[in-house]
């Protein structure tokens, strides 16, 4: 086997690899998301998370706890979503989609914090 080839195969190997690494399938489209049954829930933040491949956050609202998925920790940051304003105890509002699979899970679109709103998409 030639070089080349050589490369070209380990190469491949390398990208099955990363593909196949648990952040890669834990990453998942936007089609998981139900877009024709928006909700807008009221409550307060628990914990939050600025990890990739998105950034969430843990909602208590409705007498439940939500795991509201935010952009990626970078467009997050850029839109004026930063781990200080989610810090625990902080009252939101929250505008998103449901996942059509996984209850209690939330795609956000519009984040409502003190009077200041961010757009998320």
């Amino acid at each position: 086997m030639d070089r080349r080839r050589v490369a070209r195969w380990v190469l491949g190997l390398a990208l099955l690899a990363g593909a196949a690494s648990g952040e890669g399938w834990a990453h998942h489209g936007w089609s998981s998301y139900d877009e024709a049954r928006p909700l807008s829930l009221t409550g307060t933040v628990e914990e939050a998370s600025f990890e990739h491949p998105h950034a969430a956050a843990r909602v208590r609202a409705e007498g439940r706890s939500w795991l509201v998925v935010l952009p990626p920790p970078t467009r997050a940051v850029a839109l004026g979503v930063t781990r200080e304003l989610l810090r625990p105890g902080v009252r939101v509002t929250v505008e998103g989609y449901p996942h059509r699979r996984q209850p209690n899970e939330l795609r956000a679109v519009r984040l409502v914090v003190d009077e200041q709103v961010f757009r998320l998409r």
